[in-house]
């Protein structure tokens, strides 16, 4: 089995930190706080809270369906020892324009509501990786048609295994949070505001 104990043990922590991390960002928000646009053109928290929510469901789906098919043990030769090339986005500067699928559509208004729908999200892809007896380094999913490129043609992030599609997504998440402070730093930001916060156990439940 390639998909050792500290291999799990590192998702598990990475997964509980970027939740833990995210709640202390927007626990203690104003309405007015979370819903503020640099400009029309940027987020809001609340629109990456819910875009962040939206990647967890699509990792869980994709995990769970992938979970299914065959090991395919000859793509390990592309995706061994690359981790870092999936954690890297955590700090990658290149902007991205989210899919379509991925853009937020205003579907939680409240800070309670936003916060909830993403934590449960998290909470059962945190279960799924805490509790699979898979191995999670012989299943992949793919980025291009593999039926027309040779194993020895393709590269790292047209294929991941699905250690490293969970690594993609704490990174996500790690680029998200930036985002936030970054947002929290701008001068038109309403500091001010009067805040209502989440109950404590919004992050633990």
């Amino acid at each position: 089995m390639e998909w050792s104990i500290a291999d799990r043990k590192l998702l598990v922590r990475e997964l509980t930190r970027t939740t833990e991390e995210l709640y202390n960002e927007v626990w203690h928000l104003a309405e007015e706080q979370y819903q503020f646009r640099e400009n029309d053109s940027l987020w809001s928290i609340k629109d990456i809270l819910e875009h962040l929510e939206m990647q967890n469901q699509l990792h869980f789906r994709e995990l769970r369906v992938v979970m299914n098919s065959p090991e395919m043990s000859e793509y390990t030769v592309i995706t061994r020892g690359q981790d870092q090339y999936f954690t890297k986005y955590s700090t990658d500067t290149t902007k991205s324009k989210a899919q379509w699928f991925m853009e937020p559509r205003n579907r939680y208004s409240t800070i309670q509501d936003g916060w909830n729908a993403f934590h449960i999200a998290r909470k059962e892809l945190l279960l799924l990786v805490a509790s699979t007896e898979l191995d999670l380094r012989q299943h992949f999913t793919f980025r291009v048609p593999t039926s027309r490129i040779a194993v020895e043609d393709l590269k790292i992030g047209q294929v991941r295994d699905l250690h490293q599609l969970v690594l993609t997504g704490i990174a996500h998440t790690d680029r998200h949070i930036a985002q936030i402070k970054k947002i929290k730093e701008h001068p038109d930001y309403p500091t001010e505001a009067k805040v209502t916060s989440l109950p404590p156990q919004s992050q633990k439940d």
